[in-house]
């Protein structure tokens, strides 16, 4: 079977069956009905309706033309609609045509960029992307729903996720990361290993543990990126095989699963794919670290169908994304279903966007009821209202106010073994917080 057709994550097309006047499809996290009209609920933290269009009659009947684990597709008389089991929708205008989706919740959380939408609550909701990009109308509306209006051209796809598309991993809650390695101390010392295991499960190394990439290796565009700079390397082999093997003897004896860093967005490897199995068969690593997997493009299709075939070749291994500005140069409006293939997303590296911390932490990074993922503060980038990077331990009101909205945080024990005071109150609070919610049987 394809990768093309796997239900992944557990995210599946669970049933399909034909009514009088149409069609009913139950994905994982959705229950789509299409007819006169397209009813689309929710079935994952809430049981109810998100949104509905009313669709014109001549685009009955539908015909179902395809179905399996992952997809079904129904074609209609100038429309067909793929329901994916991650609980998307899109939609295929063979003409022009115009949708006004009536939404059925109160957006406390509603974003835009180039009419692509994201509209969130706190147990979940949806959003809307065009490929090209078109301009959506969300008017006011009086009491509670939204009213979203778009016109379609032949040829154009509409992608609508509902969110979450699959319940939380229960695993995933409860475990920390320890994230490490630059370019002057590319390997983690014995002492950093052993100091991070006392509170974390996960260590990953970042960029440098890999050798330099060739000369010819060239920037993303925009990118002025110079020597050395083994994330765009084409073939990731370590810096120092030696150091590597102590690194992953040393975490493996301690319990601790390691992760490595290769980035999606900038690996020149022509088969990315085959350097990621090779990567992990090579060199027995726990799972892998994506710094970026997409850029700026509003056709993100390539870069998901990527992050699937990484899904699948990892099966129970972890996937740590970072995605700060992916795919449409924000953090405001991103792709929820891309990250629930992940198991952490790292988020903030760029800045808030102009979200104020506590809306930027619950709908921009935390994932809980959006995609589900574990969503991981990169403090750094985004906890000050000032550009560029602050590099400082994570003060107790951001312990705080991280969790309150379902966040996690990373440990950057190398770095914050400078200040031993501060990481000691870092420790104490967030790590006996993060205890004594899962003493509590919390599950968020």
């Amino acid at each position: 079977m394809s990768v093309h057709e796997q239900a992944l994550k557990g995210m599946r097309i669970e049933d399909v069956h034909a009514m009088a006047d149409g069609w009913q499809v139950t994905t994982t996290g959705a229950l789509v009905t299409l007819g006169h009209a397209l009813i689309v609920r929710q079935r994952i933290g809430a049981d109810r309706e998100l949104f509905r269009a009313e669709l014109p009659a001549h685009l009955a009947p539908w015909q179902l033309t395809e179905s399996n684990a992952f997809r079904c597709v129904l074609q209609g008389n100038g429309l067909r609609l793929t329901v994916q089991g991650d609980s998307v929708l899109v939609l295929a205008p063979q003409q022009h045509i115009r949708i006004a989706f009536q939404g059925q919740f109160e957006a406390e959380y509603a974003q835009e960029v180039r009419g692509n939408r994201l509209l969130l609550d706190p147990l979940g909701g949806c959003g809307f992307y065009g490929i090209p990009p078109r301009p959506t109308e969300l008017p006011l509306n009086a009491g509670e729903g939204w009213a979203l209006q778009t016109h379609l051209a032949r040829w154009d796809e509409l992608w609508v996720g509902v969110y979450p598309p699959h319940p939380r991993d229960a695993r995933c809650l409860y475990r920390s990361i320890s994230h490490e390695g630059s370019a002057e101390a590319p390997y983690p010392t014995d002492a950093v290993i052993a100091d991070a295991a006392q509170h974390c499960q996960i260590l990953t190394v970042h960029e440098a543990w890999a050798a330099d990439a060739p000369e010819w290796a060239e920037n993303p565009p925009g990118s002025r990126y110079v020597h050395p700079k083994p994330w765009e390397t084409d073939h990731p082999v370590p810096a120092d095989p030696a150091e590597f093997a102590r690194v992953r003897d040393r975490t493996r004896a301690l319990g601790l699963e390691l992760i490595v860093y290769l980035s999606p967005l900038y690996c020149n490897a022509p088969d990315l794919l085959g350097e990621m199995r090779r990567v992990l068969d090579e060199y027995d690593v726990d799972g892998l670290y994506f710094d970026g997997w997409c850029g700026h493009r509003d056709d993100f299709r390539p870069a998901y169908a990527l992050i699937r075939e990484a899904r699948a070749l990892l099966g129970e291994r972890t996937l740590y994304l970072h995605s700060s500005t992916e795919p449409f140069g924000t953090a405001a409006v991103y792709l929820p279903f891309v990250y629930a293939y992940a198991d952490y997303v790292l988020t903030g590296e760029a800045g808030r966007f102009g979200v104020e911390v506590d809306p930027f932490l619950r709908y921009c990074v935390s994932g809980h009821q959006i995609s589900n993922a574990v969503g991981m503060w990169c403090h750094y980038g985004s906890w000050s209202n000032e550009p560029g990077y602050h590099a400082v331990i994570p003060s107790t009101e951001h312990i705080h106010r991280a969790l309150d909205a379902h966040v996690r945080i990373w440990r950057k024990t190398h770095d914050w073994t400078r200040t031993p005071e501060e990481l000691a109150r870092f420790d104490r609070e967030y790590y006996g917080r993060l205890a004594a919610m899962q003493g509590a049987g919390s599950l968020e």
